[in-house]
């Protein structure tokens, strides 16, 4: 599982993400209350706290995945940096060709991949924020009022968002969003990742959450990480 931030303020958009991939493993034991009957159980398991979920690519976009995190074995960051090396000559146009041709790219692979994505851009100056659903083959934008064509301003998130939900339950004491620095979108996304990280830490529940907190800010004039994990040696 995950936990993705997308927020998206006049100044920005600012996407943050975790680091943990967890897992399952089958097991069968004997029933010891009938004769020759196995009983099958699942238990969960942390398979790395060093995960890719948060992307920069074509220099202009950012792209971040939750949900299933492997596909044939090796990490969807294996795919995407594959997706932007084949599409480099001829860079997507737009945010919403991007959303398009990732979608149409993961489908591929795997039609039935249980993973989500939250695509965001700039084109002509205009903040684009896409939530993307590869196993229902749709796509949503997410910063905009569709009647009126208005650019709004908020948040999304996606993976475990259980924790973030209850922080978030009252409208009432939402930040203003529209009136949000970037600085303190950034701030916003890591506190609610950090929060839950530690707050599951203390509820009797597997923690799906975890690892280092990586940032990517986007704005009309560039896409810059302000923290990225990196391979190193410890």
């Amino acid at each position: 599982m995950s936990l993705i931030i997308g927020i998206y303020v006049p100044t920005g958009i600012v996407i943050s993400g975790d680091s943990r991939t967890t897992g399952t493993i089958q097991e069968q034991e004997l029933n010891p209350q009938v004769v020759g009957q196995n009983i099958t159980f699942q238990t969960n398991i942390k398979l790395s706290d060093s995960t890719e979920k948060v992307f920069k690519l074509f220099d202009r976009f950012g792209v971040a995945t939750f949900g299933d995190a492997q596909i044939n074995n090796l990490p969807i960051a294996h795919y995407v940096e594959q997706f932007e090396a084949v599409n480099n000559l001829i860079p997507p146009a737009t945010t919403v060709d991007l959303v398009i041709l990732l979608l149409e790219y993961l489908r591929e692979l795997n039609p039935n991949l249980r993973t989500g994505l939250i695509v965001a851009g700039n084109d002509n100056n205009t903040p684009h924020v896409y939530g993307v659903d590869i196993f229902g083959n749709t796509w949503t934008r997410q910063n905009i009022i569709a009647d009126t064509q208005t650019i709004l301003y908020g948040i999304v998130r996606g993976g475990d968002t259980d924790i973030v939900n209850r922080l978030l339950n009252n409208q009432r004491l939402l930040p203003p969003f529209e009136v949000m620095s970037l600085q303190d979108a950034v701030d916003f996304s890591r506190h609610l990742i950090r929060d839950t990280i530690d707050q599951m830490r203390f509820e009797p529940k597997f923690p799906t959450v975890g690892g280092e907190i990586d940032t990517l800010v986007i704005t009309n004039k560039s896409v810059l990480f302000l923290q990225h994990k990196s391979i190193k040696c410890i």
